[in-house]
């Protein structure tokens, strides 16, 4: 019997105006492993929302038709309620599936409430704490935690109601390289104990053992399936179709070596193709959460405009501290000068621009020419002219709240592009990017960098440290 089964699916808005996939037909046997792959907005979140019910039943603006199938069972037919018992999905933004405020109670809340024995409920969160190395993350505030310590409590939470077929949007999106391996350990072993397992998903190098099939989606429709060996062989082909890189052993080494370098010490990665006008230099900087937590930590470091510098290191570090302090938002001791002149947090909040890590926290507008154009004196051309640059001009008469995550986010940076400030700040930029929007980025970035501003990318991701960065500073 096959886990899932979908025949002509198709789901649009109630007036018809747009659809978001259409006559979506495949199979997943239970056991399988298949991967949703293709450019930002194909369909594959929108997928993964029709196989837990999401859609139509939480959301009214849209219509669905065709048949879906779970272990035989018409989906319509099956109480959300049921459905939860053997479908579990961890999202794109894990924020949205909270409900409690600590870590240890978000972990115990999906056994809570399929209603089950005490002990039984101690035994699974116990088992997947010790299965998913969450040891250091219990008994924490999720409003504290890094988006990659996110990312596991929503793992947790899921993997411990033991759903019989694991949906997962983008899981990677926010995990450092670490996180991601764990990550593949821990869905290898699930898929050995017969879960089935659904993954939307940009980043494909993680999945060469774990997958056994990839569709890949174009414009809401299945263009074809591959196996990974079909995609490994072909990787250039397979590139212009908006796939992310198969292979980046050699990226990683390098990664991992600047890893083990010294904290808060810039490493060289391309010379700089721009001259400097001003310089930010940090003196005996620190920052605490806590009155016995020291976060930050910084002797002495300084930044040249016209440079793009890289923020790595793993979840919790304080990468995302890091850039707060920057912009002014962090409350810190120590000094931060602008060409020798001390600047308070008011100042370095009007000279600098951030995109953040949950972009829906900074889309405000009601279409996404709008948007961009928000607190930027860009012209109504310039705006279009950005958006079509970005593969966002048939959108821009969208609600943003509309949009495919990797929309989103190349709206939001596109906001930032406008905005000519001294200090930019991109927390994790491509996590919802696919290799066309990706390079399309880098090349955006290196053209507004120059003498007059300094560029900081927050970021795990290996393929843009290495085609976009000048330094890479660890944390």
């Amino acid at each position: 019997m096959n886990a899932l089964e979908f025949k002509n699916v198709s789901v649009s808005s109630n007036d018809n105006s747009y659809k978001l996939i259409n006559k979506i037909s495949f199979d997943v046997k239970k056991g399988e492993c298949v991967v949703l792959c293709g450019r930002s907005g194909c369909g594959k979140t929108t997928i993964t929302r029709v196989i837990n019910g999401l859609i139509p039943n939480f959301y009214d603006s849209l219509h669905k038709e065709g048949s879906v199938k779970i272990f035989g069972k018409e989906l319509t037919d099956e109480a959300q309620s049921d459905l939860s018992r053997v479908i579990g999905t961890v999202f794109q933004n894990p924020k949205s599936q909270f409900f409690n405020i600590d870590t240890s109670n978000e972990l115990v809340f999906g056994c809570e409430n399929l209603d089950l024995d005490r002990n039984e409920i101690l035994s699974r969160v116990n088992g997947v704490v010790s299965f998913l190395s969450l040891e250091s993350l219990i008994n924490k505030n999720i409003f504290q935690l890094s988006g990659g310590e996110k990312q596991r409590i929503a793992c947790g939470s899921v993997i411990s109601m033991q759903p019989k077929i694991l949906v997962l949007d983008e899981p990677t999106a926010n995990l450092d390289y670490k996180s991601i391996k764990q990550l593949q350990i821990v869905l290898t072993e699930l898929k050995n104990n017969g879960y089935t397992i659904i993954i939307a998903e940009h980043r494909l190098y993680w999945l060469k053992d774990l997958a056994d099939k990839f569709i890949y989606l174009k414009s809401g429709e299945i263009d074809q399936i591959y196996s990974y060996k079909s995609l490994s062989e072909n990787e250039d082909k397979f590139s212009s179709m908006g796939l992310r890189s198969l292979h980046l052993s050699k990226s990683f080494q390098l990664y991992e070596r600047i890893l083990n370098e010294e904290k808060w010490k810039l490493f060289k990665v391309t010379e700089p193709s721009n001259s400097s006008e001003f310089e930010i230099s940090l003196e005996n900087i620190m920052v605490s959460y806590e009155k016995n937590k020291i976060v930050i930590d910084i002797p002495n470091l300084k930044f040249k405009s016209g440079t793009i510098v890289g923020i790595v290191g793993k979840n919790g570090a304080g990468k995302t501290t890091f850039v707060n302090t920057i912009l002014g938002f962090m409350k810190h001791k120590g000094k931060i000068k602008l060409n020798q002149q001390e600047q308070n947090s008011k100042d370095l909040n009007k000279q600098g621009f951030m995109v953040m890590q949950d972009v829906n926290q900074q889309l405000f507008s009601d279409t996404v020419l709008n948007e961009v154009r928000l607190g930027s004196i860009a012209s109504i051309l310039e705006g279009k002219e950005l958006l079509k640059q970005f593969g966002l001009n048939d959108l821009e008469n969208r609600h943003p709240a509309s949009l495919s995550g990797g929309e989103k986010q190349r709206v939001a940076v596109s906001s930032a592009l406008l905005s000519n400030k001294k200090i930019l700040v991109f927390d994790e930029p491509t996590s919802g990017l696919d290799r066309q929007s990706l390079d399309d980025y880098c090349h955006q970035i290196k053209e507004i960098s120059n003498k007059d501003n300094i560029i900081f990318i927050v970021t795990h991701d290996v393929e843009i440290i290495f085609q976009l960065v000048n330094y890479v500073l660890p944390i």
